[in-house]
């Protein structure tokens, strides 16, 4: 079955919606853009596509691990490994993507967010002071880290925050070493929760765990098509470190 004009038409309306979102979003248009909605039913459809690529390929895989003393499932091998899931992928990254994107410009955008740090510092004693009670919604060694670590250099860990939100979302609707992005997306939805804040963390996290392990295809559709090859792996150099395998499929 060829399903390359749905795939195609999947990542050209997710991308252009996704893009139409974040523009009105930054331009503090408010309206129901149903941009939600929308990724969910293409994720859908993406799915049933993956799936009928799946069982394409299902044999292949299942061939692959044979003699492995502790084989992966064919399934798993294909959704984190296999160019089949890239749509699917491709939506979960415009979701997730777009959340960090427009995070980050608030912030960027915000005079709170600057040099002063003064934002976070309202963050930080908002946290502190869900700490005590008889239960308490951050932990007192979390709290004690906001205190004594994050407080003092409110000006720096505003920064890292601030340019740190923004890098993840551009990294993840770029797909650019997606991986990473994510996980450091994961790492910042971690310290969010820790602080007491729930908002949309569990969701985008739970997005970003799955896009860090499937790093090696969720940027296929993006520019880790050719980033990760020419920079290859640390056990793997690519093409512009003078790999002899420069041209193998660092997809595994």
């Amino acid at each position: 079955m060829d399903t390359r004009w749905l795939e195609l038409a999947v990542v050209i309306l997710a991308a252009a919606w996704t893009l139409l979102h974040v523009v009105l979003s930054a331009r503090g248009n408010t309206a129901d853009d149903r941009w939600g909605p929308a990724l969910l039913v293409l994720f859908l459809i993406a799915v049933v596509v993956a799936f009928v690529h799946y069982a394409a390929e299902r044999r292949r895989l299942q061939a692959v691990t044979t003699g492995e003393r502790f084989p992966e499932p064919a399934i798993t091998r294909f959704f984190f490994g296999s160019e089949g899931s890239a749509t699917m992928w491709f939506v979960v990254r415009m979701a997730t993507g777009a959340e960090w994107t427009l995070a980050g410009w608030e912030k960027v955008t915000s005079p709170a967010w600057g040099g002063s740090g003064k934002a976070l510092l309202g963050f930080v004693a908002g946290a502190v002071a869900k700490a005590s009670g008889s239960n308490p919604a951050v932990q007192g060694w979390y709290a004690s880290f906001l205190r004594d670590v994050v407080q003092p250099f409110a000006g720096l860990f505003s920064f890292v925050v601030t340019w740190g939100e923004l890098a993840v979302g551009l990294g993840l609707l770029l797909g650019v070493l997606t991986g990473i992005a994510a996980g450091f997306g994961v790492l910042m939805n971690l310290n969010y929760l820790l602080a007491g804040t729930v908002s949309v963390n569990p969701i985008i996290g739970m997005f970003g765990l799955f896009l860090s392990a499937s790093w090696r295809v969720c940027g296929w559709i993006g520019l880790d098509r050719w980033l990760l090859p020419a920079l290859g792996l640390p056990w793997q150099p690519g093409r512009l470190f003078g790999s002899r395998d420069a041209g193998a499929d660092t997809r595994g």
